[in-house]
């Protein structure tokens, strides 16, 4: 009897440790990429506009924090969510044929379903940047204007990155990588990085941690 009472305060303290040694896990950052698609811009133009990459870099920063006063999608730190930047947006642009332009945006967005700003109300990032393009949000009518008018196709992908120290699981967790060293082993001068996995095979890639977006703006 006192056998058996030892072996059950042996397993019960056992899982309580291992309950200990196992990292909470924490909510992935989640990166969103879409591409608006002009198919009748004045491309031969473009090299015309004064400094266009800010110009067009500005104009849908703008597009997005318009969107953001109604629909909360810049995600981030709290930090990042006062900032102008929107998620920490990257935006490049490119030409294709005779007279097309595709712009790709992205940013650190909120986490589906997504909250109005004003009323009790969920919806998408997807769904709330196709009613600004519907609505004629990239649309523009500054310098941009010789992009004409965009496509309503609207290319969207998502992926869940950690920051360094953390390991992906489970598509959009992640838990800290537990340090285990011998008392008198050197450390390590160059420590490994753990690789971030996307959501989807090849979808976006990155080599910095997963608020860092260089490298994530293009198709």
């Amino acid at each position: 009897m006192l056998f058996r009472s030892l072996c059950l305060a042996a397993i019960v303290y056992s899982g309580a440790l291992q309950a200990q040694s196992e990292p909470e896990l924490e909510p992935a950052v989640r990166v969103v990429r879409f591409q608006v698609t002009y198919l009748e811009a004045r491309v031969s133009e473009l090299s015309g506009v004064r400094k266009f990459s800010s110009l067009l870099r500005n104009s849908v920063l703008a597009s997005l924090r318009f969107i953001n006063k109604h629909w909360l999608i810049c995600g981030g730190s709290e930090l990042d969510k006062k900032s102008t930047d929107c998620g920490k947006a990257q935006v490049t642009g490119e030409s294709f044929g005779a007279s097309g332009y595709k712009i790709n945006a992205t940013f650190i967005a909120e986490r589906d379903p997504i909250k109005n700003a004003k009323v009790e109300a969920t919806s998408t990032v997807l769904a709330v940047v196709q009613i600004g393009l519907k609505g004629g949000i990239f649309q523009y009518t500054n310098a941009l204007k010789i992009l004409g008018k965009p496509s309503q196709d609207l290319p969207f992908e998502e992926a869940f990155f950690c920051n360094r120290g953390s390991v992906l699981v489970n598509g959009d967790r992640c838990r800290k990588l537990l340090s285990k060293r011998l008392r008198d082993s050197p450390l390590p001068l160059h420590p490994q990085t753990p690789q971030h996995t996307p959501s989807s095979d090849d979808a976006l890639t990155v080599e910095e941690p997963a608020i860092d977006l260089r490298g994530l703006a293009k198709f």
